[in-house]
């Protein structure tokens, strides 16, 4: 599967490599959502939303159980990088460096 961010239509989608089975997982409360990153092991994605409160939050690879799991001392999150082995989620902020 392919997933992907739309910051022009403020949603986080998901299809299949051939480009079947196209499907919205979240499509509300996104300001302005960003990176975007999937640990298929435990079955999450990872994602950051650099709107007006600036965020990065998770879900379910199917858009359930959706979290937040940073929303102070950001700017624009913008960078994610997902560390399978040390369980460690990191991040860049284009705003704060």
């Amino acid at each position: 599967n392919l997933y992907w961010t739309d910051t022009g239509t403020d949603r986080i989608e998901v299809t299949r490599l051939n480009g079947t089975s196209r499907k919205i997982l979240i499509s509300e409360n996104l300001d302005e959502p960003r990176a975007i990153v999937l640990n298929p092991v435990m079955g999450y994605m990872y994602w950051t939303d650099w709107g007006e409160s600036p965020k990065i939050e998770c879900a379910y690879l199917d858009g359930s159980e959706r979290r937040v799991l940073v929303n102070t001392s950001l700017g624009w999150p913008n960078g994610l990088a997902l560390d399978l082995e040390k369980d460690k989620l990191y991040w860049g902020d284009a705003k704060t460096d």
